[in-house]
Parts: structure tokens; C-alpha cells; sequence
């Protein structure tokens, strides 16, 4: 993965935060970030929903989505997301593709976070 990628971190009480992220390690459940104050924090799995990825330059085009599985989950704030994902529920999160990739790159997904998944395999 990339060095540090601009995001948007999508908390599960609502609310969000614009920060710089360093290389996610799913293993280790905590996001290091750098917020916009220029402060650095570590931001544990458990209080997040997920990390989106914005296409920072809407004129590039969307690259191809890697291969894995279409997928719908929902979050307990009633938020639902399809795309294609490899989803393992044995690892503490997963890179979403989303369908409509007009915003969002891709989206890491915590598993924790999830209320329901719905995987089609391809």
C-alpha cells in the first residue's frame, strides 16, 4: 500500500474526521493518523466504522477493482455499502471497492463494525 493517503475516518458515533493515514496493519487494530491540527494520534479499531479513501482527482481514471466477491454490508446506523472485496471474518477488516467509485477509491471496513454481510460469490 501507499505511504500516507489523505481520509476520511467514519467513527461509529457519527461523527468524522479528515486526517493523513499511515499504511494500515489490520493485525495490530489501531490506525495511525496524522490530523489536521498537524497532531499525531492512534485510533483503536473499536471506535471506528471505517476509513474511506476519496478520489482526490475526479479526472484520473478508476482503476480495475482487484478480484474477489460482490458484497453488501451494513452498519448499525443502518448504512449499507456494496462492492467487491475479499472478506475474511477471521481478520479485523477489509478493503471494499465500492460499486460507485465516483467519491470513494475504496473503503477499509472493520469488521467489528458490521451489523450484517451479505457475500455473492463471483
Amino acid at each position: 500500500m501507499e505511504e500516507n493517503s489523505e481520509v476520511v475516518l467514519r467513527y461509529r458515533d457519527g461523527h468524522t474526521e479528515r486526517a493523513e493515514l499511515s499504511p494500515i496493519d489490520p493485525e495490530r487494530q489501531v490506525l495511525n493518523i496524522r490530523r489536521e491540527d498537524g497532531q499525531a494520534a492512534n485510533v483503536p479499531f473499536s471506535l471506528l466504522k471505517a476509513v474511506f479513501f476519496p478520489r482526490l482527482n475526479p479526472d484520473e481514471p478508476v482503476e480495475e477493482a482487484p478480484a474477489g466477491s460482490e458484497i453488501t454490508v451494513e452498519f448499525a446506523d443502518g448504512e449499507v455499502i456494496r462492492g467487491i472485496a475479499s472478506y475474511n471474518p477471521e481478520r479485523n477488516g477489509f478493503f471494499l471497492y465500492p460499486r460507485d467509485r465516483s467519491k470513494n477509491e475504496r473503503i477499509f471496513v472493520v469488521n467489528s463494525a458490521i451489523v450484517s454481510i451479505e457475500v455473492e460469490k463471483l
